[in-house]
C-alpha cells in the first residue's frame, strides 16, 4: 500500500486532531480530576511520538522533533514533518522495536498507535478518579 506524504500527514492529522475521534477529541472529554491512567497514556504517546520522529529524522536527514515539546506540540510537529517528506524519503528504511520498516510504515504505525490510545483515553475520560 502506497501513500503520498500528503496522505500520510492527513492520516496523522486525523488520528491526532479530528474533532470527533482523535487524541485531541478524547482529551477534550476529560473533565475534573482525570483518571490516573490518562496521565500515563499522554506521557507514553508523547514519548513514542518523539521516538518515532527521531527515528524518521535519522533515516531521512530531516530535523528531529523538539525534545522539550509536549504531546500537543509533538502532534502538530509530526503532521507538518510528514507533509514535508518526499516520496523517496518515505521509502527509507529504519529499525523500530527490532523490526525493519520503511518511514511510511512507521508513520502508519504511529497513526494506528495514536488512534488506539485515543480510544483508551476516551473510555477513561468519563470515569471519576478513585482515591
Amino acid at each position: 500500500m502506497t501513500f503520498t506524504p500528503t496522505q500520510l500527514a492527513a492520516l496523522l492529522d486525523e488520528a491526532d486532531h479530528h474533532p470527533w475521534e482523535s487524541v485531541q477529541a478524547a482529551l477534550a472529554r476529560v473533565a475534573g480530576q482525570p483518571h490516573p491512567r490518562i496521565g500515563w497514556l499522554t506521557t507514553h504517546l508523547a514519548a513514542t511520538k518523539r521516538e518515532y520522529g527521531t527515528l524518521i529524522a535519522a533515516a531521512t536527514a530531516t530535523p528531529a522533533p523538539p525534545q522539550d515539546a509536549g504531546l500537543s506540540r509533538l502532534m502538530a510537529w509530526e503532521v507538518d514533518a510528514a507533509r514535508r517528506l518526499t516520496a523517496a524519503q518515505l521509502e527509507a528504511t529504519l529499525t523500530h522495536a527490532g523490526q525493519s520498516m520503511t518511514v511510511a510504515e512507521l508513520l502508519r504505525l504511529n497513526a494506528r498507535h495514536s488512534a488506539w490510545h485515543a480510544g483508551q483515553i476516551a473510555a477513561l475520560a468519563g470515569r471519576a478518579r478513585i482515591a
